[in-house]
């Protein structure tokens, strides 16, 4: 016998609404659903929630059989998940169903060709939803749309690597870092711990700087001086800074406070430099 009730699939871009499907009693059903709220955030993505709420005014259950939906970004689909497990909404009450979406940066990043969008991107919820009391027909600007909440990292890079001084046995090296903060939010940066390693050898470990403000969407520059003992560090390193060009490997940690709670950013690159003399 066929199931008189439509089919999931074919639900999937309808929107849970009212002013379909009224009761014996002359009360409708109908269905909201909230903005979404940040559950977490952190640099590699964001975890949002959005309640879906069934309002029974009725004398009698109702239920949903099943729901489906799916968050996109720049018109791809970034999460998605579905329930086919049968929940009642007793007379006079409402059900809360929280939808759950995780969104990755990559995925959002990749869906907007930008790891910097000019523009932020927005996101957009859809759902699909059947119960047993007929299906409630989507009404215009039902679904969510909202700017998608992005943490990034703020940028530091490398530059200026230069020898001021030289002997046999010791060398004072001097560059910078540039910090470049790409949130709409100014950042205060704590003090940064970092590391570096020239031609593969270990030259400085766990050097400090002050702490740094860096503007919304502004970048500031941190300087380094390093005094370094070339008899301890041995003749590769000391070979390596009479070199024009040299690999390098910078890493290091900081931390500082977003809207989101305070966050840890460790950072690493690795490449060549060129050392001026």
């Amino acid at each position: 016998m066929t199931d008189p009730r439509p089919k999931l699939h074919a639900l999937f871009f309808c929107l849970l609404a009212a002013g379909c499907s009224t009761t014996p009693s002359g009360r409708t059903p109908h269905a909201t659903l909230s903005d979404g709220r940040i559950a977490q955030i952190d640099f590699g993505g964001v975890d949002l929630r959005f309640d879906l709420v069934i309002h029974n005014p009725a004398e009698r259950s109702l239920r949903l059989d099943a729901y489906n939906w799916q968050l996109l970004a720049a018109g791809r689909t970034l999460a998605k998940g579905h329930s086919r497990a049968a929940q009642e909404v007793d007379p006079q009450t409402n059900l809360v169903v929280a939808i759950e979406a995780s969104v990755r940066n990559g995925d959002v990043f990749r869906a907007t060709g930008s790891e910097h969008p000019a523009t932020p991107p927005e996101y957009q919820l859809q759902l699909g939803c059947l119960m047993t009391s007929g299906l409630f027909n989507a009404r215009p600007g039902f679904d969510k749309r909202a700017p998608l909440p992005i943490l990034y990292k703020p940028g530091v890079t490398l530059q200026n690597f230069r020898v001021v001084k030289e002997s046999a046995t010791q060398a004072t090296v001097q560059f910078d870092a540039v910090l470049e903060n790409h949130n709409k939010f100014a950042v205060n940066l704590d003090t940064i711990t970092a590391s570096l390693n020239l031609a593969g050898r270990p030259v400085a470990q766990e050097f400090k700087t002050s702490p740094k403000s860096i503007a919304p969407a502004g970048k500031t520059v941190a300087d380094f001086e390093l005094d370094l003992d070339l008899a301890l560090l041995g003749p590769t390193v000391a070979a390596a800074l009479r070199e024009r060009e040299v690999s390098y490997e910078f890493s290091g940690t900081t931390a500082f406070d977003t809207p989101w709670g305070r966050k840890t950013l460790d950072f690493a690159q690795s490449g060549r430099l060129t050392i001026q003399c």
